[in-house]
């Protein structure tokens, strides 16, 4: 996958549900979504023994990689291992499928024989759990409301409750309890696209009042997580 353009915004409810009416005559909605129009994320962040991606991600460093497993809907059938990348405000994700064996093994630190035919995404990881001690460190779930639209490759998502916990061990559990990190009614929305946001979309998305921000739900969620960790596991 080539770079694409992420833009991030803070939303009120109201904003959200204004914009969704916009999006929905001019964009698909996203074929996850359930009854109520979202669906659930939820994704296992790694860092290294430096806590090398946190401070990246903290000071904004310009060019950097974070690794992640995601899994929809509390649903362990369907495990993802992603690998994120950002540099110049763009961003690109390579991944591959994970079996659950494969992720349990990952969680509990363990690193199989290296195998050349193994994924690439999946080769990169053990050679950061082998060279730089990469290991799991917190959990952010939200649920998401998406739209796509083929022109310009663009994806409208409106990310709600979002929330950590740092009981890894119950990553694949269909519910894990969780610490929200945003104040009520506030949502992420993320626009992101290949290189010209079609007019029409940018038009619909017009509020006068959204401002982007360089918010990271890792970030927010490993400080939550870290904080509510020295009272005791989420």
């Amino acid at each position: 996958m080539e770079y694409r353009v992420e833009e991030k915004f803070v939303c009120t409810e109201g904003e959200l549900l204004i914009l969704t009416g916009r999006l929905s005559p001019l964009m698909q909605e996203d074929a996850h979504h359930g009854e109520e129009r979202r669906y659930q994320i939820r994704s296992l962040y790694f860092d290294d023994y430096e806590n090398s991606c946190f401070a990246e991600t903290m000071d904004g460093v310009n060019d950097r990689k974070k690794f992640r497993i995601r899994i929809y809907g509390g649903c362990a059938d369907k495990i993802s291992l992603e690998v994120k990348y950002k540099r110049n405000g763009m961003t690109r994700k390579d991944s591959c499928m994970l079996t659950e064996e494969q992720c349990r093994a990952i969680m509990a630190g363990r690193i199989p024989a290296y195998k050349k035919d193994a994924p690439k995404v999946l080769r990169m990881l053990y050679l950061s759990m082998q060279t730089m001690l990469l290991r799991p460190v917190v959990i952010v779930q939200y649920e998401r409301t998406a739209f796509v639209n083929k022109a310009g490759n663009v994806r409208v998502t409106f990310d709600r409750n979002i929330s950590a916990s740092a009981d890894i061990r119950r990553f694949l559990d269909s519910k894990v309890r969780v610490l929200p990190v945003m104040e009520k009614g506030k949502h992420i929305l993320e626009v992101k696209y290949d290189e010209v946001l079609p007019a029409s979309i940018a038009q619909a998305l017009e509020t006068g009042r959204l401002q982007q921000t360089p918010y990271s739900k890792y970030r927010e969620c490993r400080i939550a997580a870290e904080a509510y960790n020295t009272g005791g596991m989420l």
